[in-house]
């Protein structure tokens, strides 16, 4: 079973003055469950500044995820949680094919990757607690030396997890974001410190964010 979805994302906050393309895949595939989800991103004109939210001005207007990067990581959603009961983990593929979670920790390398035409993207996933399986998820990469930001906002129709039998935790693995603009093109970015952080919601209503800083790498490309 596919699921197609399309929507609009922005570059904010950037200092190219060119519009860039931006454009995030997400594909989920299981035995019984397979799910492909395309964003795809693109900016006309002039980058352009989008609203930004804190994390306390997030939990004001919704039940969120608290971050604590001293945390420890023993296990799924170690360190996202909410007095709602909904959370989230922001997290890569791993396992043999690419599809399993595995916990993205502050300061972990995230790697750079190429489908050959001379964009990159950088994969990541999301697995949530008590958001049921379908849900709608925001993805925002903050460039920490430039300011540079981009975001690829939820598409229109709910994105499909992969859950347990109790339908409590669930996986969203891969999601693949494109990268394009977030940095300049003459600027080094093995080693570049950036701000991820993901939100995820759903109809009805329960929402939850979580945050994480990396590193990126060209080691791949």
């Amino acid at each position: 079973m596919s699921l197609p979805c399309l929507t609009s994302s922005r570059i904010v906050r950037s200092r190219s003055s060119e519009g860039r393309l931006l454009g995030c895949l997400t594909a989920k595939a299981r035995a019984l469950a397979i799910c492909a989800n395309l964003v795809a991103c693109s900016a006309k004109g002039q980058a352009h500044a989008a609203p930004r939210s804190d994390t306390a001005a997030d939990s004001s207007s919704a039940p969120s995820s608290t971050t604590d990067a001293d945390a420890g990581d023993s296990g799924p959603l170690a360190s996202a949680g909410d007095s709602g009961g909904a959370s989230v983990r922001i997290g890569v593929p791993s396992g043999p094919d690419g599809l399993d979670f595995a916990p993205l920790n502050d300061g972990d390398e995230l790697g750079l990757r190429t489908f050959g035409q001379g964009g990159t993207h950088v994969f990541l996933g999301v697995q949530t607690r008590g958001l049921g399986q379908r849900a709608y998820v925001t993805v925002n990469l903050h460039n920490l030396n430039s300011d540079a930001e981009i975001e690829a906002p939820a598409p229109p129709r709910p994105q499909l997890f992969f859950c347990d039998d109790n339908h409590l935790l669930c996986d969203l693995v891969p999601i693949t974001v494109m990268t394009g603009g977030l940095t300049d093109a003459d600027e080094e970015r093995d080693g570049l410190p950036i701000r991820i952080r993901i939100e995820v919601h759903n109809d009805a209503g329960a929402m939850a964010m979580d945050e994480r800083r990396a590193v990126l790498s060209t080691a791949d490309l």
